[in-house]
C-alpha cells in the first residue's frame, strides 16, 4: 500500500524545486518505465521506486531483475492519485539522478544542439529523442528553458531523456569554454541557405525561442547562420517553423552530408 507521505514526494516531483532538492524526476507509463529498467549499469539514473499495478508487476515482474528497486503495488484509483497524466497507464517510476556527474564534450568531435530559451516542454523533449534519434552528442539548454526533467519533457522524449548526454548551462558561457574554431551554428530568418551552406562534422547547433527565435547576444557568437528556406513559391506560408520540426531538418541535414 502506497502511503500519504509517499504520495505527497511524488506529487511534489511535477515542481523543479522538489526535482533539484532530491535529485528525482517522475517516468510514467509502460513504455517510459521499461526503458528505465533497461538503463544500464554506470549511468547516472538509477530507479529508487515503482508503483504500479497487479497486474503490470505480474507481467514485467522487475523484482527479478532488479531486487533494489522499491516496488509498491497500486489499485487504478491509486495510481490516478499519483499520477501527473490525465490518463494514467498502469505504473510510474521515481528515478534518481546523480547530480554529481557533469558530462564533458569534446569540442573535435561532438556534434551538439543548443537550445535558448525554448520553453515548451513537447518540443524540449522531442529535441533530445532527435538528438537520440540522429546521434548528437548532447542537447545543453539555457536555464530559462523548459527544465529537462519535468514530467512533460520527459515522457515526450519517449525514453531518449536516459540515453542523451543532457547539460543545462549558460550558453555564452559554454560557448566561452570551447575551443577556438568549434563551429557554432544558429538558425535565422536571414542566414545562408542550410542546403548550399558548409556543414562540418563536428558543432553546436543553436535553436532559439519558439516566438523570439536566438538572443542577439547568441546571435553575434555563432560562426554560421543558417536558414530553412521555404519553397511555397509565392504562396502564403507561416511564418516560420516550429523548432522542434527545424530541429529534424537541420540535424537532418547534417547526418544526409554524412556528418556523424
Amino acid at each position: 500500500m502506497i502511503s500519504k507521505a509517499q504520495i505527497q514526494f511524488i506529487r511534489s516531483l511535477d515542481l523543479k524545486k522538489f526535482r533539484d532538492d532530491s535529485g528525482c524526476f517522475i517516468a510514467e507509463g509502460d513504455k517510459l518505465v521499461r526503458e528505465a529498467l533497461s538503463i544500464s549499469a554506470g549511468s547516472l539514473f538509477r530507479i529508487k521506486m515503482i508503483c504500479a499495478t497487479d497486474s503490470w508487476l505480474d507481467q514485467v515482474r522487475p523484482a527479478k531483475d532488479h531486487p533494489e528497486i522499491e516496488l509498491i503495488e497500486v489499485s487504478e484509483s491509486e495510481l490516478g492519485r499519483i499520477s501527473l497524466q490525465k490518463t494514467p497507464n498502469q505504473a510510474l517510476a521515481i528515478i534518481f539522478r546523480d547530480q554529481s556527474i557533469l558530462h564533458e564534450f569534446d569540442s573535435d568531435n561532438n556534434l551538439l544542439i543548443g537550445l535558448n530559451q525554448v520553453q515548451d516542454p513537447g518540443n524540449v523533449g522531442t529535441i533530445v529523442r532527435l538528438a537520440d534519434w540522429f546521434g548528437l552528442d548532447g542537447v545543453i539548454a539555457s536555464p530559462d528553458s523548459a527544465d529537462f526533467f519535468s514530467p512533460k519533457v520527459v515522457q515526450a522524449s519517449m525514453g531518449s531523456i536516459f540515453r542523451v548526454r543532457l547539460l543545462t548551462a549558460d550558453l555564452i558561457e559554454f560557448i566561452k569554454s570551447l575551443k577556438p574554431g568549434y563551429p557554432v551554428y544558429g538558425t535565422h530568418l536571414q542566414g545562408q541557405n542550410l542546403y548550399t551552406s558548409e556543414l562540418k562534422d563536428h558543432g553546436l547547433i543553436l535553436l532559439g525561442n519558439e516566438s523570439r527565435g536566438l538572443s542577439s547576444d547568441l546571435m553575434k557568437m555563432t560562426t554560421d547562420s543558417l536558414l530553412i528556406p521555404d519553397f511555397s513559391e509565392g504562396r502564403y506560408k507561416p511564418e516560420s517553423l516550429n523548432v522542434s520540426i527545424a530541429a529534424a531538418i537541420v540535424c537532418s541535414e547534417f547526418r544526409r552530408r554524412g556528418n556523424g
